[in-house]
């Protein structure tokens, strides 16, 4: 399955990372994205990790990987 990167819209090659924020119990962020946009989150000290083949679908990410607001 082809991931698509939900910050630059780019196939991911490689691996996929889980990028997520949150700001008083609240979530503001919860991303899957690629190398290049984890990176640039790192730099802006957001919490990172690296996903297994599987993660994407568990954290309920499909193919294209963009959600609704509505599933927040």
């Amino acid at each position: 399955m082809n991931l698509i990167c939900e910050h630059c819209d780019e196939i991911i090659i490689g691996n996929a990372y889980h990028v997520t924020s949150e700001e008083d119990g609240i979530t503001l962020l919860d991303m899957i994205v690629c190398s290049l946009c984890c990176m640039e989150a790192k730099r802006l000290q957001l919490h990172t990790e690296v996903l297994d083949s599987g993660s994407a679908d568990a954290l309920g990410h499909g193919k294209r990987g963009h959600r609704s607001p509505m599933h927040m």
